[in-house]
């Protein structure tokens, strides 16, 4: 049966929110309104200038060198055991991996193990360990004195 309660009344359906009504953010799936368009169909001109300004600010004031935490490339590694044997690895992912750590502690291992005398000291401990081993650069020709040679 029809209902009769509600005949003749006009009802709209409730509206849709494109943003959340508390923090005012699109929510998922919104296609904002400017997607595909030029700046001509939907900015004035002087509004077009504005706007070139800040995409020249933003490429005068783009940093000129790569941040020192990312697109670095990769440090062999040398692993030193405390009997002299050694384990060269890829890089310093590897070496975290390969001793079940981090490779930001195996990093910091092979920085200490690298540094040379300062004024202040006249020795410098080489010997920095990581769980049990010794990690150096290959590039750097300090852990050659720590390896046993098999003849």
């Amino acid at each position: 049966m029809a209902d009769i309660k509600n005949y003749g009344e006009l009802r709209f359906p409730n509206e849709r929110r494109d943003h959340n009504p508390i923090n005012g953010q699109f929510l998922k799936g919104h296609t904002p309104f400017n997607k595909g368009k030029k700046w001509s169909e939907y900015m004035k001109k002087r509004s077009m200038k504005r706007c070139a300004k800040g995409w020249v600010n933003l490429h005068k004031y783009r940093p000129k060198t790569r941040p020192d935490i990312c697109g670095r490339c990769r440090k062999a590694v040398i692993a030193v055991m405390d009997d002299g044997r050694w384990v060269w690895l890829p890089y310093i992912g590897a070496a975290g991996e390969w001793i079940g750590g981090s490779r930001e502690n195996v990093r910091r291992c092979c920085a200490m193990n690298m540094k040379t005398e300062s004024a202040k000291r006249r020795k410098v401990n080489t010997d920095h360990k990581y769980r049990g081993v010794r990690f150096y650069y290959e590039s750097d020709p300090k852990w050659t004195t720590k390896i046993k040679v098999n003849r």
